[in-house]
C-alpha cells in the first residue's frame, strides 16, 4: 500500500530536504555522471566550496556526442572543483565490468571521506554501484537530486495514444530501444537456487523493459510496483495503463484498487518516485513475505531514487539477486529544464544500514535486541 512511512522506518531514514546551496570541504569528492539533459548541469550552480575539493566524472559508453562532460568540467573549475584527466572515469552501461575496482581506486586516491553523488543523470544501475563503492570504503555519502522541469511523453501524447489504443505508438515511448538484461556480479546472489523467482519490477514508460527480462529469468511469481510522481500524477495512470496487459498475465499478484478520479482503477502496488523510503518500505515487506519460499530478484528499472531504495534493500539482504533491464538509449525529449533541487544526506551508509536492520528485526522477526 502506497503512502505513509511505518514507524520503525519513519524516524531512521533520512528525508530529502530542499537544496539551494551545497558547502563543500576537505574530504569530500563530487561524484556526477554528466549526461545530455538540462539538469545535468543544475549541480554547477549551488556546489560551494569552503576549500579546494575534487570531483569524479562519469564518461558514459557508448559514446554520445550529446553528453555535456566537458561543459560541466569547465563549470566546476572556477567553483574551485578539481578534475583531473585520471578522475574521469569511463562507465559503460552495458558492461560495467571492472567499473567499481577503478571508481573505489580513485577514491581512495582521493582520500575521500565523504561522497557528494548527484544521482540526477546517473543510470540506475550506475546508482547502486556507486553507493555499493562508496558504502564499501566507510564513505559519509550525500545525494544530489535535480528534477527535471518537464518529462517526456506529454499528457496529451499518453491521452491521444490512450484513445486510439496505441500503447505502443513511437510518441509515448522515451526510449530508442532495449538493449537487453544486464547483470553484475557483486549484485547478484546465488541464494536460493533451485527456488522459483518471485521478480520484483519497477515499472516504467516501455513495458518493453519488462518483457525482457520476464523473456530472460522466466520468474514464477511477477510483482510490479507502479510509480507515484509527486507533481505529474498522470504518470501513475500511463505507466499502469503501458503495463495492464502484463499485469493481466500476473494478475493474481498484482490486485488493483480504485483511485479518486472516477473510473479510473490503479495498482496497488505503489511507491513515490520521490520519496526513497516508500520504495524501502515496500520491499522490505515483500521480502520478508517472499524471501523464505522463493528466490528474490529485483529489477530497479523505475526512478532514480527508487533505485536508492533499491540499493539500501539490497545491501540489507545480499541474499536479493538484482538483474537491470536496461535502454539502448533516450530520444531527445526525454526531459528539459530544471526543476526541484534536493539533498539527502545519509551520513555513515553503514550506520544507517545497521539501523535499519535493527529495525526491522524487531518488526518482523521480534527480536528485542
Amino acid at each position: 500500500m502506497p503512502g505513509l512511512i511505518p514507524p520503525y522506518l519513519a524516524d531512521i531514514l533520512p528525508r530529502l530536504q530542499p537544496l539551494t546551496r551545497l558547502p563543500l570541504e576537505a574530504g569530500d569528492v563530487l561524484i556526477h555522471a554528466p549526461g545530455f539533459e538540462d539538469r545535468t548541469m543544475a549541480i554547477t550552480e549551488v556546489v560551494a566550496p569552503k576549500t579546494e575539493v575534487h570531483a569524479v566524472l562519469l564518461d558514459y559508453r557508448p559514446f554520445n556526442p550529446k553528453n555535456r562532460l566537458s561543459d560541466v568540467r569547465a563549470a566546476l573549475l572556477p567553483r574551485g572543483i578539481k578534475v583531473a584527466d585520471e578522475d574521469i572515469l569511463v562507465y559503460d552501461r552495458f558492461e560495467p565490468g571492472d567499473f567499481e575496482l577503478r571508481l573505489q581506486k580513485a577514491l581512495r586516491a582521493l582520500q575521500a571521506r565523504r561522497a557528494v553523488v548527484d544521482i540526477s543523470t546517473m543510470s540506475k544501475l550506475e546508482i547502486m554501484l556507486v553507493l555499493k563503492v562508496c558504502h564499501g570504503l566507510g564513505l559519509f555519502v550525500c545525494l544530489v537530486y535535480s528534477e527535471a522541469l518537464i518529462y517526456g511523453p506529454s499528457q496529451q501524447e499518453f491521452e491521444h495514444a490512450k484513445q486510439n489504443n496505441e500503447i505502443h505508438r513511437p510518441t509515448l515511448q522515451v526510449f530508442t530501444g532495449v538493449h537487453g538484461v544486464i547483470r553484475v556480479d557483486s549484485l547478484a546472489s546465488v541464494a536460493m537456487q533451485g527456488q522459483p523467482t518471485a521478480a520484483l519490477v519497477f515499472m516504467s514508460f516501455n513495458d518493453a523493459l519488462t518483457q525482457i527480462l520476464l523473456n530472460t529469468v522466466y520468474p514464477g511469481r511477477l510483482f510490479l510496483i507502479n510509480g507515484r510522481p509527486p507533481v505529474h500524477s498522470w504518470r501513475e495512470e500511463a505507466t499502469a495503463w503501458i503495463h495492464d496487459q502484463v499485469r493481466r498475465e500476473w494478475e493474481e499478484d498484482n490486485p488493483m484498487q480504485s483511485s479518486l478520479a472516477e473510473g479510473v482503477w490503479l495498482p496497488k502496488r505503489v511507491a513515490s518516485t520521490l520519496d526513497y523510503r516508500e520504495t524501502v518500505s515496500l520491499l522490505l515487506q515483500l521480502y520478508w513475505q517472499l524471501s523464505a519460499t522463493h528466490r528474490v530478484l529485483l529489477a530497479p528499472a523505475g526512478s532514480k531514487l527508487q533505485a536508492v531504495g533499491c540499493f539500501l534493500v539490497k545491501a540489507l539482504h545480499p541474499d536479493i539477486h538484482i538483474e537491470y533491464p536496461s535502454p539502448e538509449g533516450f530520444l531527445p525529449y526525454y526531459s528539459s529544464l530544471v526543476g526541484n533541487r534536493w539533498l539527502l544526506d545519509l551520513g555513515d551508509l553503514s550506520e544507517l544500514l545497521v539501523a535499519i536492520s535493527k529495525a526491522e528485526r524487531r518488526r518482523y522477526l521480534e527480536i528485542l535486541t
